[in-house]
């Protein structure tokens, strides 16, 4: 869950300032980048257009400032703004699925070794040992199957590639 709001939060904190929305995905050079590029930009274009800096305290001021902005300026650096944060959003994004992509294939290597020893999480206790033989007897009979990292789809565990996207599984190149 919390995985799904870490893109939108970061697209958020680009927008704030720019470059924040990097940092909390741990992407210092991509933040640097877009802060020195946000603020080069708009340090450059005030310089070009001669716009008057002033520092002001109030809202009211630095709102009446930005509404006198020509559009030459205030329009570049808006983009730049825009074009981080989603900048942000989609590397938040893929960090989400590779981290989820890293999950699966962790779980398909455990899955791999477990039924490489041919462990079976039998009970041999009372009435449980005749269902868990069962059990044991039907996993025998057909091949371990494992969800492949790349499409989620099921495939044969003792094959070294996904049959249905062509993939090669993690546990091909260990071998």
């Amino acid at each position: 869950m919390r995985d799904q709001f870490r893109p939108l939060i970061a697209a958020v904190l680009a927008m704030v300032l720019p470059g924040l929305g990097h940092l909390t995905l741990r992407r210092w050079g991509r933040a640097l980048l877009w802060h020195l590029t946000i603020v080069g930009g708009g340090v450059a274009l005030f310089a070009l257009y001669d716009v008057p800096v002033e520092s002001t305290v109030s809202v009211a001021d630095a709102a009446e400032t930005a509404a006198a902005l020509p559009t030459d300026v205030a329009l570049p650096i808006a983009v730049l703004y825009a074009l981080s944060a989603i900048d942000a959003y989609l590397v938040g994004r893929a960090d989400v699925a590779e981290r989820r992509r890293a999950d699966a294939t962790a779980e398909a290597i455990r899955r791999r070794a477990a039924s490489d020893d041919g462990e079976a999480t039998t009970d041999r206790s009372g009435a449980n040992a005749a269902a868990s033989a069962a059990t044991a007897a039907e996993s025998a009979a057909r091949p371990a199957e494992v969800e492949c990292p790349h499409c989620g789809k099921e495939t044969d565990a003792d094959l070294d590639f996904c049959h249905w996207c062509t993939e090669p599984l993690p546990w091909a190149e260990a071998e």
